[in-house]
């Protein structure tokens, strides 16, 4: 019984990395991209493609997210109903760096401008993905300029801004904060993830009546 469990596990996990594979294809993402999409190294993406490392539900649902695709897209991806290659060959270009119209750099340089600019998408309550559209750019481009992977131009500043919906003003205002709200945010998550469980039992009911 425990062979014949293990054995759809492993099925399970392989259709999982068939899909993934597919998923970033469809996006026309080389594995050096999607690593910098995911901020890891893109062995990292060929390791799970190739099936050589365990792929969570919640490890898969991460890049469906990030990839973009929502529930049904994977079904009709599983199913057949949306075709997608295999094939890296699909995806390769002969433009070089230099050519992009994006530069990117192959460390992170997150300055304040991108964060900035990360906490006026979040305000605004739209994923990287539906940021890259509305501003008119690669469906990638918000996430590697968050990530600091993307050289940025006032021009390119402006235009983020601008569609945003906010102010070059209001943008310059946040940049003097010392921290922003999801800088916060994310230090608090850091801390109540440190905290056993007694002290989690009497912070919990602070939070909760802070919120109400």
């Amino acid at each position: 019984m425990e062979t014949i469990t293990e054995n759809i596990k492993q099925e399970y996990l392989s259709d999982f990395a068939v899909l993934l594979k597919k998923m970033r294809l469809l996006k026309k993402l080389t594995r050096q991209q999607a690593g910098l999409l995911f901020d890891f190294s893109y062995k990292n993406i060929e390791r799970l493609e190739n099936g050589r490392g365990a792929i969570s539900v919640e490890k898969f649902k991460e890049f469906q997210h990030k990839y973009g695709f929502s529930d049904s897209d994977v079904e009709d991806l599983r199913s057949g109903k949306i075709q997608a290659s295999t094939d890296a060959n699909s995806i390769r270009k002969n433009k070089t760096s230099h050519s992009r119209s994006d530069r990117r750099f192959c460390h992170r340089r997150v300055t304040r401008e991108c964060k900035v600019l990360k906490e006026l998408r979040l305000l605004k309550n739209i994923n990287q993905y539906e940021a890259s559209k509305l501003c008119g750019l690669g469906i990638n481009t918000i996430g590697f300029i968050e990530n600091g992977r993307v050289a940025l131009t006032d021009k390119k500043i402006l235009s983020i801004v601008l569609t945003y919906g906010y102010s070059m003003e209001y943008f310059n205002q946040l940049l003097k904060l010392s921290l922003l709200r999801h800088e916060m945010v994310e230090e608090c998550q850091k801390i109540i993830e440190k905290l056993d469980e007694n002290k989690l039992r009497i912070i919990v009911p602070m939070l909760q009546s802070m919120y109400s």
